[in-house]
């Protein structure tokens, strides 16, 4: 498949029906015996697809002796098609959001007392922090060990979606950030974020939150994360991480 062929796909042709219109785009008219000879497809195939092409507005015919000659429409006529498939984007996506909507309305007939989630892979994680966007609320702070600079940088780009979100719901939060990993740090401070500094040589990152702990490793070829809710697990790594916080270095950005 060529370039042409490939863009004509994405905008809803099958390979066949993009061979077909490029060949009568070079001839013009065409019965149905010369398109089969320049595009090698079969007679017993090709009033199918030029029917479909007639369905999408690219081919037209006439009748000549009783015999139909076809012939393309424009090429400024293929926009008609991108912006018939915007359209339906469009469509599916407003429904998408209403079914969103709705299932977040979902009753839950029962809560377990304790559950887990596990991903893999990074849109795997991608995925985790999805789950943490949709518990997290200003009623809550959420309290994050980080982890050494290399570990976490993959997904910097991400994280910034993530925490334009927290900030929009006015969700406090406090990190702790290695030492080499200020020039982030400088990034993420706010009035919402309050972040301390530590020497970390780990590989996971991890953190709690309104009753959840998670924790996450994306060096290396698998990534993979946690999303645990446990009140048990919950507060004995908020302690943890309260204990850390209180060692960690509180220097000012503005110094760096």
């Amino acid at each position: 498949m060529n370039k042409i062929e490939e863009i004509l796909t994405k905008i809803g042709l099958t390979d066949r029906e993009s061979r077909v219109y490029l060949a009568l785009l070079g001839l013009q008219q065409a019965q149905t015996g010369l398109i089969c000879n320049f595009t090698r497809i079969a007679s017993s195939n090709i009033y199918k697809i030029l029917d479909s092409l007639i369905q999408k507005g690219l081919v037209s015919f006439r009748m000549q002796n009783n015999i139909k000659i076809f012939m393309p429409s424009p090429p400024d006529y293929l926009n008609e098609l991108f912006l018939e498939k915007q359209r339906k984007l469009e469509e599916e996506r407003v429904e998408i959001n209403e079914l969103i909507i709705n299932l977040k309305k979902k009753e839950i007939k029962k809560e377990p007392y304790s559950n887990y989630k596990y991903f893999e892979g990074l849109s795997g994680i991608k995925s985790l922090w999805y789950n943490i966007n949709s518990i997290m609320d200003k009623e809550n702070m959420i309290k994050i060990h980080t982890c050494k600079p290399g570990s976490y940088e993959r997904l910097v780009g991400f994280y910034t979606e993530y925490h334009n979100l927290r900030v929009k719901k006015q969700v406090r939060e406090r990190m702790i950030f290695p030492n080499e990993g200020r020039w982030l740090a400088k990034k993420r401070r706010n009035k919402l974020t309050e972040i301390r500094f530590m020497d970390l040589k780990n590989d996971v990152e991890w953190g709690v939150m309104k009753g959840y702990f998670f924790l996450q490793y994306i060096t290396g070829k698998s990534p993979r994360g946690f999303l645990i809710k446990d009140e048990k697990f919950s507060q004995t790594f908020e302690q943890v991480f309260d204990n850390l916080w209180g060692i960690a270095k509180e220097e000012p950005l503005k110094h760096i």
